[in-house]
């Protein structure tokens, strides 16, 4: 058995880590918190929605988005978080309702298990 690349060994344990960090920041937000998906990421805002595992969690999926694009398979979980996170503009439902969506697909078995 060849021995793992330290990439490889580091990518395993951010999608490790990445699926119960969300599951719990999604139900923070779903239940009312705002900051995960930084819609409200106005500097004046920014000390009234601090969140630091939310920011760790965007740390982890970039990361996990660096790794995948190096080994030609993306984490659909990771990027579907980061595709929440881009979403701007006024007609764009309030971070709690995304959360609740969002828990919806996992919970249908809409992504792969990393």
């Amino acid at each position: 058995m060849r021995n793992r690349s330290i990439k490889e060994q580091r990518l395993d344990a951010l999608e490790k880590d990445f699926r119960p960090l969300l599951l719990a920041c999604l139900g923070e937000c779903a239940d009312g918190r705002y900051g995960l998906f930084g819609q409200n990421d106005h500097p004046e805002l920014a000390r009234y929605y601090q969140w630091d595992e939310a920011e760790r969690l965007k740390e982890m999926a970039g990361e996990i988005r660096a790794f995948r694009a190096e080994f030609g398979q993306p984490n659909t979980l990771a990027e579907r978080f980061l595709h929440y996170s881009s979403l701007r503009g006024s007609n764009v439902p309030g971070e709690p309702k995304i959360a609740t969506a969002f828990l919806d697909e996992i919970r249908r078995g809409d992504f792969t298990p990393f």
